[in-house]
């Protein structure tokens, strides 16, 4: 079987996992892009677009894009800073949490099941595997 169609079974069953979680119907226009960003937002607390266009590794301006669909999706809000109010610090809504929240149940279940269908030493072969992946997907973007 191509790896083109194993990727594809395994995001059947993620998909099947969010559906399962009643993510589909309310959440169906949260892209993948949308995800990274809310929780990159979630991780680094209330950042400014500055800080979250670094962090995301995109310029401001996509930074700002991407924030006014997520305010315009009731998934975030914006604050003035109360240090200077020119700055604005972002914040998940209660909804942006709970995509957060739905998302990770997912991945942690998804992980789960892969650990119950591997022994140990595959699990660690996979991990190497999915190491030297992301290393050279990275390298890639540096070049």
């Amino acid at each position: 079987m191509e790896i083109s169609k194993f990727l594809e079974k395994m995001d059947r069953y993620y998909q099947k996992s969010l559906k399962e979680h009643e993510f589909s119907e309310e959440y169906s226009d949260i892209t993948s892009n949308i995800f990274l960003y809310l929780r990159k937002i979630n991780f680094l607390g209330n950042p400014t677009i500055s800080e979250l266009a670094k962090a995301m590794e995109v310029s401001k301006p996509s930074a700002s894009n991407m924030v006014s669909k997520m305010v315009e999706k009731g998934l975030l809000k914006t604050k003035a800073s109360p240090k200077d109010g020119r700055v604005c610090l972002l914040a998940l809504t209660d909804k942006g949490k709970k995509v957060v929240d739905i998302e990770t149940w997912a991945d942690m279940k998804f992980f789960e099941k892969i650990r119950e269908i591997l022994d140990e030493e595959e699990f660690e072969v996979l991990e190497r595997i999915f190491e030297k992946i992301t290393a050279g997907l990275e390298e890639e973007k540096h070049d």
